[in-house]
């Protein structure tokens, strides 16, 4: 039996009560949110594209060096090996689902098509195969049969479950990720592709936190407790006494982790809104290190746009308060700390030395 199949034996402690109430309170500020981002939207989804590309690619265990990582992912670069197309290709994959994820078709169609876009030429991701036995006449043989009709099985029930309005979305999402976990829906990259679903659940279900926050940036942060949480929720998941409900927290914590970090965006947007942009990263370079990146700049100012941060370091280096430091994608920039010119009237005089000159007097 599987999870999907046993719902009705899941309860909600209070505790997780609470969770849910923060989190449903956070998701209904989504129109909010996007007013408040509203000029630097697409900045912020591209910025969140970006991330889940890296982060998606070490998932995957891509073997391809950091410049060529940033080169593909920021500047379009032209992919040469293997590991870079499927790197390329999950970028415009991300791309589709920042744009249609909400509206996204619950079938195994959809989801082969996303396997293909992403490994299509590389690698043959598709659906696996088992072997079952069927009643011919009087005798019973065994046959194979696609993965994908025991998927559109799953999916089928999810969606009837979910119109139903009596399953709790995240709880629905959780136990139909442990399900396809332990199934093994598809033939070859099921834990990269597991995620991705998941992904596209909880995103169809309006949580826009992923518009503003990178999902596999935040599966990798917490990695280890993810996977320790989904072999707990898989003991006895034959049997259907499987325990989700780990999972299910650990779900809802990411996301509240999520939300509150576009509250302390917010926060810190609303503040910059009142002054120019280039006097806001101008400002954020002066409280640098002695010596720093352009990369460390755009890190502590991901909405604001690299013509914006080059005009920035330009009339920092005017003004003779930084310099730079090489040249190329490797070139640092350099905080230059001018002394203040020694003027003897603003001296400070100690007690001695004033009673001296008091005496020469």
């Amino acid at each position: 039996m599987y999870c999907l199949e046993n719902m009705q034996r899941i309860s909600y402690p209070s505790d997780l009560v609470m969770d849910l109430t923060k989190l449903y309170r956070f998701k209904g500020k989504d129109f909010y949110y996007e007013d408040i981002f509203k000029s630097d939207m697409q900045t912020i989804i591209k910025d969140t594209i970006e991330r889940d590309t890296f982060f998606a690619a070490r998932v995957l265990k891509l073997d391809i060096t950091e410049n060529r990582q940033r080169l593909i992912i920021q500047k379009n670069s032209t992919p040469k090996t293997n590991d870079e197309h499927i790197l390329s290709n999950l970028k415009e994959v991300f791309k589709i689902l920042q744009t249609k994820g909400n509206d996204l078709e619950l079938t195994s169609n959809e989801f082969l098509a996303l396997s293909k876009r992403i490994f299509g030429g590389v690698k043959d991701v598709g659906y696996g195969t088992r072997i079952v036995e069927v009643q011919v006449n009087l005798l019973r043989e065994k046959k194979k049969e696609s993965m994908r009709n025991k998927f559109d099985e799953l999916l089928r029930l999810y969606k009837n479950l979910l119109n139903s309005n009596q399953v709790e979305a995240t709880q629905l999402a959780t136990n139909l990720f442990v399900d396809i976990s332990n199934i093994r829906i598809f033939n070859t990259e099921n834990e990269f592709m597991n995620l991705l679903i998941y992904y596209c659940l909880l995103f169809r279900e309006r949580f826009n936190v992923f518009k503003y926050i990178s999902f596999f940036e935040l599966y990798l942060e917490h990695e280890e407790e993810f996977k320790n949480a989904l072999v707990s929720a898989s003991f006895n998941w034959e049997t259907g006494f499987s325990q989700t409900a780990i999972l299910n927290r650990l779900t809802i914590k990411l996301l509240l982790k999520g939300y509150n970090e576009i509250e302390s965006k917010k926060s810190e947007y609303s503040f910059d809104k009142g002054i120019r942009k280039i006097d806001s990263v101008e400002s954020s370079i002066l409280k640098m290190g002695e010596i720093f990146t352009k990369d460390e700049i755009r890190a502590k100012n991901p909405y604001l746009s690299d013509s914006t941060i080059n005009r920035a370091l330009e009339n920092l280096k005017k003004e003779n308060k930084i310099r730079p430091n090489g040249t190329g994608r490797s070139a640092t920039w350099i905080r230059i700390n001018n002394q203040e010119t020694f003027d003897p009237k603003n001296r400070q005089v100690s007690l001695f030395e004033f009673i001296s000159e008091d005496n020469r007097k």
